[in-house]
């Protein structure tokens, strides 16, 4: 008899994304206003957001009635090769290699997902957003539920990893949900691209542009102490 599925893992992934959903949320909220009107066309895959439109995808929606997760692929009231959905269907095939079953379930219940502020169905959104190439997600309530666009726009593009707002991103995350911040510096590292060391098993290393490095000292709980290294005169 095979274990039920959890979604313990799919919360590690949640967790370890934090530092960079939050930092991808706040470039988009240099972009738009997040709390403005929004209207939808995706066909066009295009929303806008206060007036301003942004080329988007669609990543799935969230009934309201059953907290359950669709994905957009799945569902049957849009064309799978649309450009708002055919992106998404990629995600899919990433749900082995990752160890994640949601990532393939056309449909599943959130009960038991982490909420990190801003609902469960978030959560799914700002892991997702960065395997289709988006910067940021955008939670559009319809009612009945709640949309989950992806932000593929050149308006807004990435944030650069950076030595000054690196500590304060990790150290953000780990105010919200302690406990985690070796992977979240791992999993930012791997999104960014940084190369990182360990020194010993109480530092980590990292390495960020132009030729900063910052080392991160770890305590006997694995908790975050110190900030420390050497950075570049600013001009």
């Amino acid at each position: 008899m095979s274990e039920p599925l959890t979604h313990d893992r799919f919360n590690q992934a949640v967790i370890a994304h934090l530092p960079v959903a939050m930092e991808a949320q706040d470039a988009l909220s240099k972009v738009v206003d997040l709390g403005a009107h929004y209207q939808a066309d995706i066909g066009a895959a295009r929303l806008e957001i206060g007036g301003r439109p942004l080329s988007v995808v669609l990543l799935g929606t969230v009934s309201k009635q059953s907290n359950t997760w669709l994905w957009s692929w799945a569902n049957q009231g849009f064309a799978p090769d649309s450009p708002a959905i055919a992106p998404v269907r990629g995600v899919a095939a990433k749900a082995q290699q990752w160890g994640l079953w949601e990532l393939a379930e056309p449909v599943f219940g959130l009960d038991g997902v982490v909420d990190t502020g801003l609902g469960a169905g978030a959560s799914v959104a700002l892991v997702v957003a960065p395997l289709v190439g988006a910067v940021g997600m955008y939670g559009a309530d319809y009612g009945a539920g709640i949309a989950y666009f992806g932000i593929v726009d050149p308006a807004c593009p990435r944030p650069r990893a950076d030595a000054v707002t690196f500590p304060r991103r990790i150290l953000t995350a780990v105010d919200l949900i302690p406990g985690h911040a070796r992977s979240q510096i791992l999993t930012y590292a791997a999104v960014h691209d940084l190369q990182v060391k360990g020194v010993g098993t109480s530092s980590l290393e990292v390495h960020l542009p132009p030729q900063d490095v910052i080392v991160v000292d770890f305590d006997e709980l694995d908790r975050p102490v110190r900030f420390g290294g050497t950075m570049q005169p600013r001009g």
